[in-house]
């Protein structure tokens, strides 16, 4: 039953990639997105992780955003895991200046190993903020829905292929629907232990928007486990 619901959430992504923007200009850019992770075990179920991650557009030439990310992970039962985090965002304006936004997410994630392969899948509740205090809207929030579906394979060496599927659901206040998707093919690259790469590619389209833009990223995060 889970694999028919995988199956079907990826047909799902793969159609809405394929649909065009009816009625708006569409824009294809390239971007460069990078992180840094730092993850402490406080005990076999709790997890703490903080992320400062910057992404390039406009063909990588400027810092469209970045952002300051801390949470924590706790481990229900085994593959069954939630989460809570805060991430503070700057986001480039048109004029080049930089607008704030709070955001509050919840996360509930389940994994499992068939033999060398994994499957997971996961749901975020997303709520944001944007310039509070400073714009008529600042105060009302952006509500959304992200579901997510993951499969990789162990190799049995440093690199560990991966290839997730992304989906955001608006759930208001001014209206409601899909409004973009990401899909990711990449690698994590074990270096020690406690040191980590992730390198992938990724791509995302835009929905429902004026100038809906479809990006080609490359990605590159570290992570420091201990």
């Amino acid at each position: 039953m889970r694999n028919r619901l995988f199956i079907g959430f990826l047909l799902s992504l793969a159609a809405l990639a394929g649909l065009p923007a009816t009625g708006f200009a569409q824009e294809n850019d390239a971007g460069f997105w990078t992180n840094a992770t730092v993850e402490k075990r406080i005990n076999k179920d709790l997890d703490l992780v903080f992320t400062e991650e910057f992404r390039f557009n406009e063909n990588v030439t400027q810092l469209e955003s970045f952002f300051s990310d801390v949470g924590a992970e706790y481990g229900i039962i085994k593959g069954l895991k939630t989460g809570l985090f805060y991430r503070f965002i700057n986001k480039r304006n048109l004029d080049g200046s930089y607008s704030q936004a709070h955001r509050f997410y919840g996360d509930v994630s389940y994994k499992r190993k068939f033999k060398r392969f994994e499957a997971g899948y996961r749901v975020r509740l997303q709520v944001q903020y944007r310039d509070v205090n400073r714009s008529e809207t600042g105060n009302v929030p952006d509500w959304y829905i992200r579901q997510k579906v993951h499969f990789g394979y162990n190799t049995r060496s440093r690199f560990d292929p991966y290839l997730d599927g992304e989906i955001w659901y608006k759930t208001g206040p001014k209206w409601f629907g899909f409004d973009n998707i990401r899909i990711t093919a990449g690698s994590t690259v074990r270096i020690t232990k406690s040191h980590s790469l992730d390198l992938a590619y990724i791509y995302q389209q835009e929905f429902n928007e004026t100038n809906p833009v479809t990006d080609f990223i490359f990605f590159i995060g570290y992570k420091f486990s201990f």
